[in-house]
């Protein structure tokens, strides 16, 4: 059952039994997120309505049947897709026994094809630290000796283009605000809310902050791809100890994220994909868990929450001490418990909706793991954490930022869509307001989580920063961009676009919106010609890097003519340029296996499974 499924079940039988307005209006009159959840709590239980969580073990008979699919693309030379199965073997495995060493030595075999060399002795050294078959003695050491001789003639030198004062912060940090630069400065307003403006001018170009959030959460999509703690792009992925749902990079990463939260949700994890939960649905309670496990006892959680709440309508709102002095940090839990919920401005039916689903996680969490467990007051430890998880439901969607990457369509060819990668919590950069034209734009490295803010416009003193929540002049008019924000964060836009109606950018291509002078329409073409462009889209590093110092400069130029094709055209090249700068997924990694869908049924054996065979490559395949 996906988790809309269970809420229009609870919906019908409500309906059914005419109590739908009663239901509303009590829930309505309840001025607390844990009495909210709670009274849900009952109602579900009543209509006998919890979801049940799935048992999902490691299973030798399932690593067999993937391994084998894996063979199938690995002998068709489709080696990404077959490194993918081969993890998923990996996963499935009984730990360190002869499946899990046979699929690391075939995922060797890819990454040999690949010339991933490097790569390739990693999985064979890990297999021959174990117990593993005999037989395979003989090809990983034959394996290895030809890594060994490939690295050895193979020339290491790589051109040096230099990015650092691109990629990193030139000006001091703020000592307060820690993720940002000490030229901006968050203020508050009845109207703004807290929001960032410069207290000195900023130039196209300019990073105005760098932060790591609370966390992160990996699309289901990208389990098999990426370490699920960090987001690395590793190829030497390992398995967490007892679920097949995720995939770490290191040790290192599987420790952290087993102290952190995922010792919690580990028995959780299948039911969780399979109740199709959005990322922000996991974030939320995956905050929850995080919340608790930074503090040593649910009493330290409960005086934390308790000076947090104090804080609410101070400066100091989401701040906390360190050495008697104030911070905000995204690593620090009073960041995240303070970020706006809306909740004045949602229905009642968004409200149910979400505390259906706070009441489906408190469920699993008090039923099917220890997480409520503690000396202290039992009753309050189970309500806390339901007006938490309630909380965190409505911060979400508000508030937390996807992390993405081009994707590119074939190889050696244009990077086109944008792929969703995670969901993360950024505190300070989640104070930004929205614009349709916004003055700055975010990015991240591929592989990792941390977010760097760029100015894309140049940023007077005094002036707001505005980022973009996904509605933008350029692509969407004016009324489309006014109820997408409207429907998601509750407002009614009254930027400078929605103000003056900008057109998109089609439309300002046709009707020459702005009459830019012909020298800097020159300027532009020589700058951002067909070839430039052409090599951007293709991910080449060099011409972005040749490019970039000169495209501000021209941006800071054109801005006097806002809205213009000119200007849009150099912001969406600046972007590209970062893109590029952050790492491109090349093609292959993206080329995603929907094995949700190719799960095999429970049983079954290596012999029920047809295995393609190619002589010239048995050495390799087990």
């Amino acid at each position: 059952m996906i988790i809309d499924s269970c809420y229009e079940g609870v919906l019908t039988k409500l309906t059914a039994q005419g109590k739908i307005k009663e239901i509303s209006d009590h829930l309505l009159s309840l001025d607390t997120n844990d009495k909210r959840v709670l009274f849900v709590y009952k109602i579900l239980k009543g209509l006998n309505a919890f979801p049940k969580v799935q048992e999902a073990k490691k299973n030798d008979d399932l690593s067999v049947n993937y391994r084998n699919q894996g063979n199938t693309f690995f002998q068709q030379y489709k080696y990404h897709k077959a490194w993918q199965y081969y993890n998923l073997s990996l996963l499935y495995a009984t730990l360190c026994s002869e499946n899990y060493c046979l699929a690391l030595s075939n995922r060797s075999a890819v990454f040999y094809e690949l010339g991933k060399y490097a790569e390739c002795l990693q999985d064979v050294d890990k297999v021959l630290s174990l117990e593993y078959p005999k037989k395979l003695l003989e090809k990983l050491t034959k394996r290895k000796e030809m890594c060994k001789e490939v690295l050895k003639k193979k020339d290491t030198k790589v051109e040096s283009l230099e990015l650092s004062e691109i990629l990193e912060m030139e000006c001091e940090k703020d000592s307060r605000y820690v993720a940002a630069s000490n030229k901006l400065e968050v203020l508050y307003t009845d109207e703004m809310g807290r929001h960032v403006v410069a207290k000195r001018d900023i130039k196209v170009g300019e990073i105005l902050a760098q932060e790591d959030p609370y966390l992160s959460v990996l699309l289901k999509s990208q389990i098999l791809c990426s370490c699920s703690y960090c987001l690395s792009r590793s190829l030497n992925l390992l398995p967490c100890d007892s679920c097949c749902m995720a995939l770490y990079c290191s040790n290192e990463c599987k420790e952290k994220a087993w102290r952190e939260y995922h010792s919690v949700e580990c028995p959780l994890m299948v039911t969780l994909v399979e109740m199709d939960f959005t990322k922000l649905e996991l974030l939320a309670l995956r905050t929850v868990i995080k919340a608790r496990t930074d503090h040593n006892s649910w009493n330290d959680l409960f005086k934390t929450i308790e000076d947090t709440d104090a804080n609410y309508n101070s400066e100091f709102r989401g701040h906390v001490k360190i050495d008697d002095k104030w911070i905000f940090d995204s690593k620090y839990y009073p960041s995240i418990h303070t970020l706006e919920t809306n909740l004045e401005k949602r229905s009642v039916s968004d409200i149910f909706q979400k505390a259906v689903t706070a009441v489906v996680f408190l469920r699993f969490l008090e039923t099917n793991t220890q997480f409520l467990n503690g000396d202290e007051d039992k009753e309050k430890i189970r309500t806390t954490v339901a007006g938490l998880l309630l909380l965190h439901l409505m911060t979400s969607p508000t508030n937390m930022h996807g992390i993405s990457t081009p994707n590119a369509d074939s190889q050696n060819s244009k990077f086109l869509d944008e792929v969703s990668l995670a969901g993360a919590a950024y505190a300070f950069i989640s104070l930004l307001n929205h614009s349709c034209a916004p003055n700055v734009v975010r990015f991240s490295k591929l592989g990792s989580s941390r977010m760097t803010l760029y100015a894309i416009r140049p940023i007077k003193k005094g002036m707001q920063i505005f980022d973009n929540y996904g509605s933008h002049h350029a692509l969407e008019d004016r009324m489309t961009r006014q109820a997408s924000l409207k429907f998601q964060y509750k407002f009614i836009c009254m930027c400078e676009a929605c103000r003056n109606n900008w057109p998109t950018y089609f439309s300002l291509s046709a009707q020459r919106f702005s009459m830019v002078p012909p020298n800097l329409t020159k300027s532009k073409n020589k700058l951002l010609s067909e070839h430039t462009i052409e090599s951007l889209q293709r991910g080449d590093l060099k011409t972005a890097r040749n490019i970039y110092k000169r495209l501000c400069i021209l941006s800071e130029t054109l801005e006097p003519y806002a809205p213009c094709v000119e200007l849009c055209d150099c912001q969406e090249s600046l972007k590209q340029c970062l893109a590029i700068f952050g790492g491109l997924s090349l093609y292959g990694t993206t080329q995603l296996i929907d094995w949700k869908q190719m799960l095999p049924i429970a049983g079954t054996s290596e012999n029920m499974t047809r295995v393609v065979k190619n002589k010239f490559k048995d050495w390799y395949l087990h």
